[in-house]
């Protein structure tokens, strides 16, 4: 069994060969030290177990990726929340004024 791991860097790239090959290839940076995993089908592999394959490689990184974006949408700043929070109040009281005049 092999285990690895690297860490993600702007730089990163995610890649595909097309069928028949069908390669996926990860490198997480740019840097020449940067490891790289490449993943491939046995030669014969039929497509179907390919795209069975790929479906499962496609719903894991959906799920990683969903789960990024909800942290990131918990991880709103209160500065962020409080400056729209100003926003409503300065807008009610806008509201407020110009119909009590």
């Amino acid at each position: 069994m092999m285990r690895a791991h690297d860490f993600w860097e702007e730089t990163g790239t995610a890649e595909s060969g097309p069928y028949p090959i069908a390669s996926l290839s990860l490198r997480p940076s740019n840097r020449p030290t940067a490891s790289d995993l490449q993943m491939l089908f046995k030669s014969g592999t039929p497509v179907e177990q390919q795209l069975a394959v790929a479906d499962r490689v496609l719903a894991g990184v959906q799920r990683w990726r969903d789960g990024i974006a909800a942290a990131a949408e918990r991880h709103r700043t209160t500065e962020d929340e409080l400056a729209a929070a100003r926003e409503e109040i300065a807008r009610l009281k806008a509201e407020r004024e110009g119909g009590a005049a």
